[in-house]
């Protein structure tokens, strides 16, 4: 049976990182933004070769990557810094009808389990029937596709409420000489992250993006 993700309360006297915390987390918007250009080459194939959906797969390593770097998973939940054991992935979807929907998916790291079971729960937001059970629990991320535009920068929404939970956005892919790309935007809590765990998480994505079989096998970040 699923469980969605459980926060556990962090130990500000042990928090390595409380001086940035403290200093960020006065700041009017503590978040910053970057967008990249991601190479998925490999992936594109791969997508196309085993008839997959693009975002859910992107949004499986996407996941999995997050999970791997524990900064990535801190949140501040009722102004209390807490760590969760998971986080799943939030989807922005589209209705047949251009309404904007919201998905709460899920999260176990077993590719073709998770991929089966976020490509029905986002048919069923995009019909208005997605019920966003446990949305109020900040163990996620945002993920959002704009297949229409490709981009160089892209500001995210902001709420103070949900600051410290991450948010993604991939844009147009197209071809760069005999490469596939697509610009990919990145939202982090500078409080509770900053260059080295972003360095953590794409060094995790491009893994995946080079060698998409590694979806289908249990992962162990070596970065360092």
């Amino acid at each position: 049976m699923f469980e969605w993700p459980s926060a556990t309360p962090i130990n500000m006297d042990r928090y390595p990182r409380q001086r940035m915390y403290e200093l960020f987390k006065g700041f009017e918007i503590p978040v910053t933004t970057r967008t990249i250009q991601l190479d998925i080459t490999a992936l594109w194939s791969y997508v196309k070769d085993n008839q997959y959906r693009f975002t859910p797969v992107l949004g499986f390593i996407l996941t999995r990557a997050v999970n791997h770097v524990p900064e990535l998973r801190h949140r501040i939940l009722n102004e209390q810094l807490v760590e969760y054991n998971k986080v799943v992935p939030s989807y922005v979807v589209l209705s047949e009808d251009k309404q904007v929907f919201f998905s709460m998916g899920v999260f176990t790291d077993v590719f073709l389990n998770d991929y089966h079971e976020n490509v029905a729960i986002n048919a069923a937001a995009a019909n208005g029937l997605e019920k966003n059970l446990g949305s109020e629990n900040l163990g996620l991320i945002y993920i959002t596709n704009n297949p229409w535009v490709t981009f160089t920068s892209l500001q995210f929404p902001y709420a103070s409420p949900f600051a410290s939970v991450p948010a993604f956005g991939i844009g147009k892919v197209y071809e760069d000489g005999n490469r596939v790309k697509a610009p990919f935007a990145i939202q982090n809590h500078h409080g509770l992250t900053d260059g080295y765990h972003i360095g953590h998480f794409i060094d995790i994505v491009s893994r995946h993006l080079q060698d998409p079989t590694l979806i289908d096998m249990p992962f162990v970040s070596k970065f360092k």
